[in-house]
């Protein structure tokens, strides 16, 4: 199987990261991990839900800040307003406006995204989409 070199990440996964999910973490860790790439929204959404979730789950607020900050390996990616953009809006508009850039990002660079959001099912017709057992999967296999 033929090793992930680059993925988008959408904010779920980033959220897992940061609150110490197992599983999200091993692929940061894993040897053949793939380059992370968020768009500027993804950016913004993980930091407002940061205290949203230091409340809900009953963590350091100031501690999540600096996991967020200390994360070095996410690349941020900005995604014009393209024929990529438009198929999109396309799919996720009904479902969920805020992951468009996501998905516009991923096909614009024919990479494949990392999310637990189900709403990106739909987004299977026009990219490669894995949750995050699909990808630990896969990175296994690669081995």
């Amino acid at each position: 199987m033929k090793p992930i070199e680059k993925i988008v990440i959408d904010a779920n996964a980033l959220l897992s990261i940061l609150i110490g999910g197992a599983a999200a973490r091993r692929i940061l860790l894993h040897p053949n991990a793939p380059t992370l790439y968020a768009t500027p929204d993804v950016q913004r959404e993980v930091e407002k839900y940061i205290p949203v979730l230091a409340s809900r789950k009953k963590l350091d607020e100031s501690l999540l800040w600096s996991v967020w900050n200390a994360i070095p390996l996410i690349n941020i990616i900005v995604v014009p307003h393209s024929a990529a953009w438009n198929q999109a809006v396309a799919v996720m508009e009904r479902r969920d406006p805020d992951d468009v850039p996501t998905l516009a990002a991923a096909v614009e660079h024919g990479w494949p995204v990392w999310s637990q959001d189900r709403d990106f099912e739909e987004a299977r017709s026009i990219c490669q989409m894995y949750t995050t057992a699909e990808l630990l999967h896969i990175l296994d296999s690669s081995e």
